[in-house]
């Protein structure tokens, strides 16, 4: 995305993104440590399908006084010796069970395209338009929070720029992902949600893919979105939106991996 107050893809029936002002950035980008540690490929989600099959539920678990994945009644992930189970570069710790649910999204992990940027806040829509990060903020990204966050089930959708009139942006090398690549989202609740590449889509912006965007899976789902495709120098803005759909893989202690 490029040019303070153009407008971007539909996002929505009747939404559109606003290169404009947003509510100030609430995250913060992950500790280094932790974003050099993350493997490029997903973990394979449950079941090993596209669709996960969810394993037991982790407050069933906690129930019955089961201590695998250290999770409380609650959900939220037990305390625990900080490293202890850390992955490397080539392989992910032991998932946590059952489904993330709520919290607060803080930063985004994408290995593969070098992204580790906070996440803040945009919407929800205001007569029609979404507002995007601002471009003198151009390494951050914005979550619509007016849906899922990214871990609840349903689609969560994040945004930010490709480039600036000075140089890349956050989404610079997003083009880059391949399918079975993953994302992760670190939360304000000391976990780490990893989503699985499913698929990489170019559309143009007159002909946003919104119903494929925002189709509600019985499971998290997330969708980053940039711009894409041949910049207009005249119109002063690219042409397509480029779209990486991801899907739930699995969840971790954030207290896991180094630098959590």
């Amino acid at each position: 995305m490029r040019g303070a107050g153009r407008t971007v893809p539909a996002l929505g029936l009747g939404i559109v993104l606003l290169v404009a002002g947003c509510r100030g950035v609430t995250g913060e980008e992950a500790d280094p440590a932790l974003a050099r540690s993350l493997p490029i490929a997903a973990p394979a989600p449950p079941g090993g399908s596209a669709a996960p099959a969810w394993p037991e539920d982790s407050a069933a678990a906690a129930s019955r006084g089961d201590s695998t994945g250290g999770s409380t009644a609650s959900g939220t992930p037990g305390r625990q010796k900080k490293g202890a189970g850390a992955a490397s570069r080539s392989r992910w710790p032991a998932p946590l069970p059952g489904r993330p649910g709520p919290a607060e999204p803080v930063a985004l992990v994408v290995p593969r395209a070098g992204v580790n940027a906070p996440i803040t806040w945009i919407g929800p829509a205001r007569d029609g338009v979404l507002d995007a990060p601002p471009l003198w903020r151009a390494d951050v990204v914005g979550w619509d929070r007016s849906g899922p966050a990214p871990g609840e089930d349903g689609p969560a959708v994040v945004v930010g720029h490709l480039d600036t009139r000075t140089g890349p942006a956050v989404f610079a090398r997003l083009p880059g992902v391949a399918r079975g690549d993953a994302v992760a989202v670190v939360r304000s609740d000391g976990t780490v949600v990893v989503f699985r590449v499913s698929s990489i889509e170019r559309a143009r912006k007159d002909a946003f893919p919104v119903s494929r965007v925002y189709r509600v899976r019985p499971y998290p789902t997330i969708r980053l979105v940039t711009c894409g495709g041949r910049y207009d120098r005249e119109r002063q803005s690219y042409e397509d939106n480029l779209i990486v759909y991801g899907d739930f893989a699995a969840w971790y202690r954030l207290s896991d991996f180094p630098g959590g």
